[in-house]
């Protein structure tokens, strides 16, 4: 993985962890370079978040972090 992907990586995660609220990609995308393929970057995130205690999920148009199902019953 490049620098510049595990940076742009960097910069979604932050994004949505920081996030009160599900983010659409139009709006993160303005948080990235012109032609970046944000889709790409939201399914490899959920890739490295799926075996974790919270778990990158998309909500309609829009994605978010959230607590991973098996793991809901301890709130």
């Amino acid at each position: 993985m490049s620098e510049d992907r595990f940076q742009r990586l960097r910069l979604l995660e932050a994004l949505l962890f920081a996030a009160a609220e599900p983010q659409a990609p139009a709006v993160l995308a303005r948080h990235f370079p012109e032609g970046t393929d944000l889709e790409a970057l939201l399914g490899e995130l959920q890739d490295l978040y799926a075996n974790r205690g919270v778990h990158l999920v998309r909500l309609g148009d829009r994605w978010a972090f959230r607590t991973a199902p098996d793991l809901a019953h301890a709130f």
